[in-house]
């Protein structure tokens, strides 16, 4: 999510490049205000989500490591990895499709962005806004987070833990994972896992 801080004047021409971008080029979905348990007036909230491994993922991560003493930060991570899976009835969706690949993609991001909001606004969690604003560190967010997120993931075959959500479609209702015929469409497999990251 974007904080209050400024990128630090001393960033290379290549890297201050790309951050800037990542703060600037927010998608509207992405954009929202948000009501804080501890606050008295509503936060705006502004994220961008990245596919781990990214440019766009390194940048973020590169400049977070080289400025870990910045208070406020430009950029704070609410969640290092998202491991996101999306459910699907194999006999409605047909996943060598790339249209239908995009379609499930961005419903992992949606629901992704969803369950982000509903924590950040969880009395539980107790999230700030000087927190997540970047007063208290890049990382601060994450670490309130981490833990409520996770809760949220099952364990699938092979032991790996997913958050889970059914897919969406035009020609049938949402499948569960336990449906005859249904198959999982991983986050972690199509793009490894979702970072999200401030911007």
């Amino acid at each position: 999510a974007i904080g209050e801080g400024s990128i630090e004047a001393g960033t290379q021409p290549k890297l201050l490049h790309r951050l800037e971008l990542i703060r600037r080029k927010v998608p509207k979905e992405h954009q929202s205000a948000i009501e804080l348990p501890a606050e008295s007036a509503a936060a705006e909230l502004r994220l961008r989500l990245f596919v781990a491994n990214s440019e766009d993922a390194k940048a973020a991560q590169e400049y977070v490591a080289a400025n870990k003493e910045q208070r406020p930060v430009p950029l704070v991570i609410l969640a290092h990895a998202l491991p996101i899976a999306v459910s699907y009835d194999a006999r409605a969706l047909d996943v060598s499709d790339a249209n239908v690949v995009d379609c499930l993609r961005k419903q992992a991001k949606t629901r992704a962005v969803k369950l982000l909001k509903e924590l950040l606004t969880s009395p539980a969690v107790g999230m700030t806004l000087r927190v997540l604003r970047g007063h208290e560190g890049a990382l601060a967010p994450a670490a309130l987070l981490e833990a409520s997120l996770m809760e949220h993931a099952i364990a699938f075959v092979g032991g790996n833990r997913y958050i889970s959500f059914p897919a969406r479609n035009r020609n049938s209702d949402a499948a569960s994972a336990g449906a005859s015929g249904a198959g999982l469409f991983s986050a972690a497999s199509a793009f490894r896992r979702l970072d999200s990251l401030a911007a």
